[in-house]
């Protein structure tokens, strides 16, 4: 079936049937009558076809760091439900933990010509900048924060904040720190600045903080957890970057025998569903990555949208910053006073 017979069973015209396959400007009353008839035949659009007119595709990257992550899986998600449901198809690229890697997808998705790319975010080299500031692609970051590119993030420093001043609030005063690499500003840095916020607002002293920067995985808190241990340290609290971390370190107390919540308690940030399956159950901070996947998507429509009427304007760049919930279960238990 063509175009103009969709738009003779509508009836209406052939352009308004164009522009409502490709989301262009139209009336909600032809919309609804071109809906109903394309429902009514099953029309399938020749996507290939459109692409090769207006040499785009009907497609949007995804690019994540890795795939093992109850973070990432939410985001994708969130991202797919929307790009399904408006007839985009998700290109999926993982990085593996790799900043050059990610600079090769953003070019071949460039290349392929792309409708648009969304980047979960970790480290920004100077060739992300770059690209971000050069490309014409509609680019939105999930989980990072920069001021030249479209971002949707979390409030990591608040997050991290609020779970130290749980564990402070169980009298919990000997902390540890297992932390994200400080190459990645909002993980590595912003939540080590909220553990620091914290403490300060309680008295004590950053300075004391036991600290190591590990990498995002399981394997790396169980490692991290061991260096304090090792160093002949036994914190009575320990709060980690992410839940995988604290997943590690919940993992290396056990080893050693000891006894969570009560010997040390462990929190973690980001709210992901393995934490209610750990024992004790995993106390944390849950960002919304679900939301933020959802919502990147609809904002990368909104921009492939307005470079498509107006191409010789750049989309504006906007920044939304997501809020966070405390979840408080079985990990982080109130500190029995010995006397």
């Amino acid at each position: 079936m063509k175009i103009s017979e969709i738009a003779k069973l509508a009836g209406v015209s052939s352009a308004a049937v164009s522009r409502y396959l490709n989301g262009g400007s139209i009336s909600e009353e032809k919309k609804q009558v071109i809906k109903r008839v394309i429902e009514e035949t099953g029309y399938v659009p020749n996507h290939a076809a459109r692409s090769l007119r207006r040499q785009q595709s009907d497609s949007v990257g995804i690019i994540v760091p890795r795939i093992n992550s109850d973070s990432v899986s939410s985001l994708v998600e969130g991202v797919s439900s929307v790009l399904n449901h408006a007839g985009y198809l998700v290109v999926f690229g993982n990085a593996q933990n790799d900043e050059k890697r990610e600079i090769e997808y953003l070019r071949m998705m460039q290349e392929a010509k792309l409708s648009g790319v969304i980047l979960m975010g970790t480290v920004f080299t100077p060739n992300h900048i770059k690209f971000f500031r050069e490309t014409k692609l509609p680019i939105v970051v999930c989980g990072q924060y920069h001021p030249s590119v479209s971002c949707i993030y979390h409030d990591d420093r608040g997050a991290a904040k609020e779970l130290t001043r749980c564990m402070i609030e169980s009298g919990r005063r000997s902390l540890a720190y297992i932390g994200a690499v400080e190459t990645d500003l909002c993980v590595g840095i912003n939540r080590r600045l909220g553990v620091e916020d914290a403490l300060t607002e309680n008295g004590l002293s950053p300075d004391e903080l036991l600290k190591v920067q590990v990498r995002f995985t399981v394997e790396e808190g169980y490692r991290g957890m061991c260096e304090i241990l090792d160093g002949g340290h036994m914190p009575d609290g320990v709060i980690c970057a992410t839940d995988s971390l604290a997943v590690g370190a919940v993992k290396a107390l056990r080893e050693r025998g000891v006894d969570i919540p009560g010997e040390v308690s462990v929190g973690g940030i980001g709210g992901g569903a393995s934490g209610s399956y750990l024992t004790p159950s995993l106390t944390t901070v849950r960002l919304f990555h679900r939301q933020s996947g959802e919502m990147a998507a609809r904002l990368i429509l909104s921009m492939i949208k307005s470079l498509r009427e107006t191409p010789e304007e750049k989309p504006p760049v906007t920044h939304t910053m997501l809020g966070y919930e405390m979840i408080k279960r079985e990990s982080i238990a109130q500190k029995e006073c010995k006397g």
